[in-house]
């Protein structure tokens, strides 16, 4: 009787198990875990505090400025005291005139000689005639015997394409050819040579002075002014 009871409740047990199993929920076959969701944090570089610059730059050279001088002067060969003196060129190769004057006189702190020019005959436009002015420490004339002039120190004034006669014969130049003035510093200006057009005289000075050598016109006329002292 004992063994019955025993059994008839290890029955109802299972029994009950199985009811308590069969009311429980029981998954969806069709449907899927919820996934997990994951979080990735990814860190961008931040933007470079120090921007770089670059910077060209473009030299441009001025132009420098030339200035031309008429006449030009320029340093004359040798050693001699002489040298210090520039050599003046001016004028134009390509004009004619003829010698109208030679005048000398003393002005407050130089001795002027100014030789003036007027119209030729000579074929050729009329204007300043190419000329220099140098040191010198002679000169002679068209037959190479050199000329005596008086002075401690001697320049020449050599023009080309002008004369003291016009090519048809006629003088344009009626002054004397060995001037002699009582100037402070200029003690003899003379002709040297007329010959073929070209025309040089010589200057002779008590001592050497740099002359200022200037062009001016109505007139053509080309200035020296050698310096004394006051």
């Amino acid at each position: 009787m004992f063994g019955r009871l025993i059994l008839y409740g290890a029955l109802a047990l299972a029994l009950g198990i199985v009811i308590v199993s069969a009311c429980g929920p029981q998954p969806d076959a069709g449907s899927s875990p919820t996934p997990t969701a994951r979080v990735s944090a990814s860190r961008s570089p931040g933007p470079t505090n120090a921007p770089s610059a670059t910077v060209s730059a473009t030299a441009t050279a001025r132009p420098s400025a030339s200035a031309t001088s008429v006449p030009t002067a320029t340093a004359s060969p040798g050693s001699s005291p002489a040298a210090a003196c520039p050599r003046t060129t001016g004028g134009n190769a390509i004009n004619q005139a003829q010698l109208a004057a030679v005048r000398v006189a003393h002005q407050p702190g130089f001795d002027r000689l100014v030789f003036e020019f007027s119209q030729s005959t000579a074929p050729g436009p009329f204007g300043m005639p190419a000329y220099t002015i140098e040191t010198a420490s002679s000169l002679s004339g068209p037959s190479g015997q050199p000329v005596t002039i008086a002075g401690n120190a001697l320049f020449g004034a050599r023009f080309q394409n002008a004369s003291t006669q016009n090519p048809n014969g006629t003088p344009s130049y009626t002054g004397s050819n060995d001037i002699k003035p009582t100037t402070p510093l200029i003690r003899e200006v003379k002709l040297v040579e007329d010959f073929e057009r070209v025309l040089l005289w010589g200057i002779g000075l008590d001592h050497l002075a740099c002359p200022k050598v200037s062009e001016l016109a109505g007139p053509f006329r080309v200035v020296l002014d050698f310096p004394t002292p006051p």
